[in-house]
């Protein structure tokens, strides 16, 4: 028996290192090719046209709230599917979540592309074909998403890493090439929707080895819907918490100033994208082994070990030397934000902490996570829109409404087992009550 359960975790350790661990590299690639591509046009532009940049880059981050929701639903289906080993289920799966995906990038098209002046006027940019360019790329991104959703659920990661590959050095070379020969903001944003075409191509390889199939019928879809309103929910809260910061300081403070505060996100989030590629790996493994039936507790603790080391790490650099990172990232232009550094890097290491128990509990198919995060954007925002005197506010606002966050969070998770130490305190209690009554 022994022997057996060293073969099971040789078996998965095999599967997560060989595969999971070529996308985690793969990952800090990707990560760095991002930063590297934010880090160049935010030196060449300067505080106010990289505001205007950085305005897209925002809209983008929320866009992948949707194709992110594609993802995670797919993933979850696909490994259910992937672990009964039933290719017909994937295959209907690809091609119902694919329908949904090109009608709803078509809406997203029409309301940046219509609305472009709106848009305009509302972030005050140079430019409305910023929202234009950008709209084109979103029915590829959201297709893409799909795809990914596919090849994460059945553990493909070689793949998986191909697609964020060729949007990244996509979005590198055409981005700042476009950039470098005049084109400004315009070729940044225009490199950025290449990119979008250029994942969505990598990723269809998640077809390979699938039948031809019908979508699901729309009766058929329950299950579907119940789980992507927890999905929903759960990345509606990230995309509120994680980007609601720069579009209000985009909106209330001068363009110079809230460039300067988008570099601050931009460097005070590393630890945030640098931990994103433990949940995506991990996920897959804890749906698998959910619907298995096996202990899954130990990866949320490896997953919770993992980002609690690289925060500190993180947490350490960024108090000793915070203007020697920003004049080398971005440049004197930005310096004024180093005092921050550090404090915008807690904000961001409590909420990647708390995006490994939301993860976990998506994986196990649980909503509750999600459903406390959304209160905690929308708490979020409404502190941030009513109190934004100075940049030093909204840090630290974010800092205590994280902390709040990730303690709910863990109350929550721990819930059975406060009970039943509760149960035990009260049955003690109890017991010593009556050796009183006895003895008096």
């Amino acid at each position: 028996m022994k022997n057996n359960l060293l073969s099971r975790l040789t078996d998965e350790g095999k599967k997560f290192f060989n595969g999971g661990m070529i996308f985690f590299f793969s990952a800090t690639i990707v990560n760095l090719g991002n930063y590297l591509f934010n880090l160049v046009l935010g030196r060449w532009l300067g505080p106010a046209s990289f505001s205007d940049l950085s305005i897209i880059i925002t809209l983008f981050l929320i866009v992948i709230f949707f194709a992110a929701t594609l993802q995670t639903i797919t993933a979850r289906f696909s490994a259910i599917y992937t672990s009964n080993n039933d290719l017909e289920k994937i295959a209907r799966l690809r091609k119902t979540m694919l329908n949904w995906a090109w009608g709803f990038g078509v809406f997203l098209l029409l309301i940046f592309s219509l609305g472009a002046s709106f848009w305009q006027n509302f972030f005050h940019t140079q430019s409305s074909h910023l929202f234009i360019i950008f709209g084109m790329g979103l029915p590829f991104y959201l297709a893409q998403g799909v795809n990914r959703g596919v090849l994460q659920g059945q553990a493909r990661f070689k793949a998986l890493s191909l697609s964020y590959q060729a949007e990244m050095w996509t979005r590198l070379i055409t981005g700042v090439g476009f950039a470098w020969l005049g084109w400004g903001t315009i070729g940044a944003v225009f490199g950025l929707t290449l990119s979008f075409v250029a994942t969505w191509l990598a990723s269809e390889r998640a077809k390979n080895g699938l039948p031809s199939a019908q979508s699901i019928p729309f009766r058929d879809q329950k299950s579907i819907f119940s789980y992507s309103g927890g999905v929903s929910l759960t990345y509606l809260s990230q995309i509120i918490i994680t980007n609601s910061d720069i579009i209000i300081a985009k909106h209330f403070f001068p363009a110079e100033v809230a460039g300067q505060y988008a570099a601050l996100a931009l460097i005070g989030r590393v630890i945030y994208f640098a931990t994103w590629a433990i949940t995506t790996t991990l996920f897959p493994i804890i749906a698998q082994r959910h619907q298995s039936g096996k202990s899954h507790i130990q990866l949320l603790r490896f997953g919770l070990a993992l980002v609690f080391s690289l925060s500190i790490g993180t947490l350490f650099l960024t108090w000793a030397i915070p203007e020697e990172i920003v004049n080398a990232l971005f440049g004197s232009a930005y310096v004024a934000i180093a005092p921050l550094l550090w404090r915008y890097v807690i904000a961001a290491a409590l909420y990647s902490l708390a995006n490994v128990f939301i993860s976990y509990q998506l994986a196990l198919g649980i909503k509750i996570g999600g459903i406390i995060a959304l209160f905690a954007g929308l708490v979020q925002i409404a502190v941030l829109w009513n109190w934004h005197t100075s940049l030093e506010e909204i840090v630290d606002a974010q800092i205590i409404i994280m902390a709040s966050l990730l303690s709910l969070l863990f109350i929550k998770s721990m819930e059975k087992k406060l009970k039943t130490y509760l149960k035990v305190l009260k049955s003690i209690l109890y017991r010593n009550s009556l050796l009183n009554l006895h003895e008096n």
